[in-house]
């Protein structure tokens, strides 16, 4: 183990910039709520149906 040198990936959190942990997170990009708070904020925005 002497010399041995390893590299965990750690990524941010686009919303809040929190240390993301879990794999799912990283390739989203976002933590489990900043990822329903963005969602959220997209369906606020879309136009309402028929209108």
């Amino acid at each position: 183990m002497d010399g041995e040198i390893f590299t965990i990936r750690a990524r941010r959190c686009k919303r809040c910039g929190r240390l993301l942990t879990s794999k799912e997170a990283v390739e989203r990009g976002y933590g489990c709520q900043c990822a329903a708070k963005a969602k959220a904020e997209e369906v606020a925005k879309a136009p309402l149906p028929g209108r």
